[in-house]
C-alpha cells in the first residue's frame, strides 16, 4: 500500500520537471527531477528525507512562480486570479507529497526508528 502511495511525490516531480521545460530550462535539466524519484523507492531512512526537502523546495518554487505570475498579469491587465489558484494549488500538493514522506505509516517502510 506504501508504493501505492508514493505515486503521489512521483507525480509532483514530474509536473515539476514539466514546470523547468515549460519555462525553457531545456529538456536536460527538465529531467533532473527524476532523479529523486529512483531514491523513493530505496529503503533507506534518509532517501525518503531528501526527497521530502527537494519537495518542498519545490514547492516554493511553484509559490515564487504564483506570486510573479500574478504580478505581471495585474501589471498588464490581464485576469489573474485563476492562473493564480492553479499555480498555487500545484505548491501546495507539492508540500503535502513532502509531507507525506515523513508521516509514521512511512517509518517502517524506509527502516525508521523514532
Amino acid at each position: 500500500m506504501i508504493r501505492l502511495a508514493l505515486i503521489f511525490p512521483v507525480l509532483c516531480f514530474v509536473l515539476f520537471g514539466a514546470h523547468l521545460l515549460f519555462h525553457g530550462w531545456g529538456l536536460e535539466i527538465a529531467l533532473l527531477p527524476l532523479i529523486p524519484v529512483v531514491l523513493l523507492f530505496v529503503r533507506h531512512r534518509y532517501c525518503a528525507v531528501i526527497c521530502g526537502m527537494l519537495l518542498v523546495c519545490a514547492g516554493f518554487e511553484w509559490l515564487y512562480t504564483a506570486i510573479d505570475l500574478a504580478l505581471t498579469r495585474q501589471a498588464y491587465g490581464m485576469p489573474w486570479v485563476r492562473a493564480t489558484v492553479i499555480i498555487g494549488t500545484c505548491a501546495a500538493v507539492t508540500w503535502l507529497a513532502g509531507a507525506m514522506l515523513f508521516w509514521r505509516k512511512f517509518d517502517n517502510f524506509y527502516n525508521r526508528v523514532r
